[in-house]
């Protein structure tokens, strides 16, 4: 109830305390926006609130920038994700070796799985190379072109194909730093930060990783990749 939230919003107290007169109209809206494929300009516009971490409180690498999105932004996201998730849980598209942001695999299943595979090379006699591979700004660096692409490529396709590249597309932000507001700043490549989508969007960016080696076993926690081979 009392998360923040950004631009063009409303206290997700007022939107709970009005939802028998907001129900209809925002599916009205939400249902235009899919048939039509366009996802609402005004809604793509983020608020940046950098959060101070430690040290020289004059460099700015030390602060951590949280984006803010209105709750309209939260609604309409959140109706995507659970259909593009139901899509591909349903067709069993992930990579099954994806253990990142999906439901009952954590961080301790990649590793029991990374342990039993060196385990039975050991028994069988061979060696394990593992390489650990951290990417830095890795969801802000995502190709929208080749998102698209992918998307379409898993199934995605036609006004649903256009909704989602309406929703990357023209997106803004702004910095807030006490009263003061800075002036909107396109984004040109990325994931929308702190969105509901950040996540799912990316692991379909680097679903297919597993394909570029024929050789190498790889072991995934989003962004965290593990490369490992035997011999």
């Amino acid at each position: 109830m009392n998360k923040a939230h950004g631009l063009y919003s409303c206290s997700t107290r007022l939107l709970k305390s009005a939802r028998h007169i907001l129900a209809k109209p925002l599916t009205t809206l939400v249902n235009i926006s899919v048939q039509e494929g366009q996802f609402p300009s005004r809604l793509k516009h983020a608020k940046i609130v950098p959060v101070f971490k430690d040290g020289d409180e004059t460099d700015p690498c030390n602060y951590r920038p949280i984006s803010l999105h209105s709750i309209f932004h939260r609604i309409f996201e959140k109706l995507m994700y659970n259909r593009l998730k139901l899509f591909f849980n349903k067709n069993d598209v992930f990579y099954y070796s994806q253990y990142g942001f999906r439901e009952q695999r954590s961080t301790e299943h990649a590793i029991l799985d990374i342990v039993n595979k060196i385990h039975l090379s050991m028994v069988k006699g061979m060696f394990s190379c593992g390489v650990f591979i951290d990417l830095k700004k890795a969801f802000d660096t995502v190709d929208h072109f080749i998102l698209l692409k992918k998307l379409y490529h898993y199934g995605i396709r036609g006004v649903m194909n256009n909704c989602f590249s309406s929703y990357l597309s023209s997106r803004v932000q702004t910095t807030q730093i006490g009263s003061f507001l800075s002036e909107k700043e396109r984004t040109s490549c990325g994931v929308p930060p702190g969105s509901v989508l950040e996540p799912l969007l990316f692991l379909i960016c680097i679903n297919d990783i597993s394909n570029a080696s024929e050789k190498l076993l790889f072991y995934l926690f989003a962004d965290d990749t593990n490369l490992l081979i035997k011999v």
